[in-house]
């Protein structure tokens, strides 16, 4: 695996506005109480460093953590201030490394796993922060990757794809790559055929350029003789496609990524269990710019009330940042990549600049409505999240008319939905009031709504206890828990 080198730190006139200005405050910036910024002199080593430090509580539930990308999506790189006020960020440090050399700015391919709502952006294999369904943080090493499926003659075919969101060369006409939307522009490579899948069937197979559709994916099958035998025959329009998240985690255990809200893989490891934890071989790094020399490093962790903690140094060696971990109560922490990618952002200040465009950040987004986790039958619906709306739950309803193989169809012309399971039929119009079950009136809190990612939310409660089904409610969660009948 290839690491970038680190460059020097930021340049003298960042640095001199950082310390004439203490940070530049971001106009019209997102604030969050469940963040905090310091500044402190920390003893490690026998040495005292500065070192600037955000402290997260993301059980808040206007909170949510992801990996951020550069405007155009994966390769692309950009300022961390216009990514952050992009994402309506609250607290952001420089993420995973990334081809920062690399002269095209369409292929500054970021280089650890990327991941977030259980979908994968980015395929890896690091140490590696993720945050689960129970919002409980933690590191591990992990083999990120995944698998795709397709029916074939009664039985299932298995592809697995050599990488998710990048371009391994037009000489390689071996390559398979999965893209989703994040990749942010056209497939247009040479020596490939591109598969266009939309609602998880395949809709198009072609050799032209195409987009990335918003509700899909596009395989990429180079066009070698193996591929052509062994992969192309078994793909034709209309089959059905899934995906299988891989994940392997120290000693080769399996790991439920589909749960996981967010990850992102970077290392080496600094801190396990509140011990020094430096392997540098196990963790894939050989470049002495990373495994020894003192730099501008910036660090995640976890401390002892698993709240996430965003740091940064100007110079330390990886030893010395693991001594500071340590010394700051984290129990698990490691490296981000640093140098001039270092940066660290909170509550409306960049409290450290970075001296360059960055491919990727980890962001904690400022959210309009608390964020609503769903559980179907005990199952997390990882693609499907709910909000509230005037004291209501809000989701989409899809989830449930696919676990419940109910009956569902959709009156464009006065903009109803009809959902029929079980001897029910509920009817709920765009935009009103009142819904009918079984042609009786009932009143509905919050109307069905169409947002603008084109989904169809609707009052869970309403819905869920029409159809004969039981909503539990975890307040620490904001997880809504449905048992169908």
């Amino acid at each position: 695996m290839l690491y970038p080198k680190l460059l020097l730190p930021a340049t003298s006139l960042l640095l001199t506005a950082a310390l004439l200005t203490g940070g530049a405050s971001s106009v019209s910036a997102a604030y969050s109480p469940s963040v905090s910024a310091s500044t402190k002199l920390v003893y490690a080593s026998g040495k005292n460093f500065t070192v600037k430090t955000v402290t997260i509580d993301l059980t808040d539930p206007t909170l949510e953590l992801v990996p951020a990308l550069a405007d155009g999506g994966i390769g692309h790189d950009d300022a961390m201030q216009a990514i952050v006020d992009r994402e309506n960020g609250v607290a952001a440090i420089n993420g995973t490394f990334f081809n920062a050399y690399e002269s095209d700015p369409y292929i500054r391919y970021p280089n650890g796993t990327l991941l977030k709502s259980g979908e994968t952006m980015h395929s890896g294999e690091n140490q590696t922060l993720f945050l689960n369904k129970d919002k409980v943080p933690d590191i591990q090493f992990v083999n990120l990757d995944i698998a795709i499926r397709t029916s074939e003659g009664g039985g299932t075919y298995t592809i697995n794809p050599w990488g998710i969101n990048k371009y391994y060369g037009d000489t390689s006409t071996d390559q398979i790559v999965w893209y989703t939307p994040d990749f942010g522009r056209w497939i247009g490579f040479p020596n490939g055929t591109k598969v266009v899948i939309s609602e998880g069937l395949v809709t198009r197979i072609t050799q032209d350029s195409v987009a990335v559709p918003e509700d899909g994916y596009v395989l990429f099958v180079g066009n070698s003789a193996n591929n052509k035998q062994n992969v192309l025959t078994k793909l034709d329009v209309g089959d059905r496609i899934t995906k299988d998240i891989l994940a392997k985690g120290e000693g080769s255990s399996n790991l439920d990524a589909k749960t996981w809200l967010s990850a992102i893989g970077v290392g080496p490891k600094l801190v396990t269990n509140g011990a020094s934890d430096i392997n540098v071989s196990r963790d894939g790094f050989t470049d002495p710019k990373v495994t020894q020399s003192s730099a501008a490093r910036s660090f995640v962790g976890i401390d002892g009330s698993n709240r996430l903690v965003m740091g940064t140094v100007p110079n330390a060696t990886l030893s010395e940042l693991a001594s500071i971990s340590i010394a700051l109560g984290l129990t698990e922490a490691m490296n981000m990549d640093g140098g001039s990618s270092s940066g660290l952002y909170a509550n409306g200040t960049m409290m450290t600049y970075p001296g360059r465009k960055l491919s990727n950040v980890l962001l904690v987004r400022k959210l309009d409505k608390p964020k609503v986790q769903i559980e179907i039958n005990g199952q997390y619906i990882s693609d499907f999240a709910g909000f509230i709306d005037r004291e209501t739950t809000v989701v989409p309803i899809r989830p449930f008319i696919t676990a419940m193989n109910a009956k569902f169809t959709w009156d464009a012309s006065t903009r109803t939905a009809t959902i029929t399971n079980a001897g029910v039929t509920l009817k709920l119009q765009d935009g009103s009031s009142v819904a009918t079950v079984n042609g009786k009136s009932v009143a509905v809190p919050v109307p069905l709504q169409i947002m603008s990612d084109s989904r169809m939310y609707v009052p869970l409660r309403l819905v869920a206890e029409s159809l004969k089904s039981t909503v539990t409610w975890n307040s620490n969660l904001y997880r809504a828990s449905v048992k169908l009948p």
